[in-house]
């Protein structure tokens, strides 16, 4: 098992100050609790809400397990090196009820085994979309004959929404949460 390592770079891009946070989140901004992804957001401004507005479908999405989420999550955060990814995901998805063996098998660093087949599977449906773009014709029907056509949509969508955070992360060398804010958190939302 290799989770993804720290940063190796010098350059990155500075968390807005509180001020600008609190200006796009508004009165609810607690700087003590409010965790760096969010934060990071914050800083894009006019693109806050859309972002927040699919951190919230992604996190309360119907239909799909939240364990399967935080598997998608580390897997992705594996597969794309994203360090913060892995470290803020890791407590949250055990807050969701995945063993530690569980969470260990999303950090192997060849395909995922020795877990529960759906994971197997997700994984296997993660690591394709994060390497080549796109899905084998075999992995597809899986996901179909698994979990139906609307399902397998969203947990596509769910795939390509971590992709997209994990280089977002990675792309702006969001820092490392260095005090324990996620707590009992099962969502970076609360």
């Amino acid at each position: 098992m290799t989770p993804p390592p720290s940063y190796n770079a010098r350059v990155a891009i500075p968390l807005p100050s509180d001020e600008k946070i609190r200006a796009v989140v508004g009165s609810t901004y607690d700087p003590a609790q409010a965790l760096n992804v969010l934060k990071m957001m914050a800083g894009t401004e006019d693109m806050f809400d859309a972002l927040i507005g699919l951190v919230k479908a992604v996190f309360g999405v119907a239909g799909v397990d939240p364990k399967l989420r935080q598997m998608i999550i580390l897997r992705a955060a594996k597969v794309l090196n994203s360090p913060y990814e892995w470290q803020a995901n890791v407590p949250m998805s055990l807050n969701n009820g995945l063993s530690q063996l569980e969470v260990e098998a999303a950090a192997s660093d060849g395909p995922v085994t020795g877990v529960k087949e759906e994971y197997v599977l997700i994984c296997k449906a993660t690591d394709e979309l994060s390497t080549s773009g796109t899905l084998t014709d075999s992995t597809l029907q899986d996901l179909l004959n698994r979990n139906g056509e609307v399902i397998t949509r969203k947990l596509v969508l769910m795939i390509s929404w971590f992709n997209l955070l994990s280089l977002f992360l990675n792309g702006c060398r969001v820092p490392l949460e260095v005090t324990d804010k996620i707590g009992t958190k099962a969502s970076p939302l609360g």
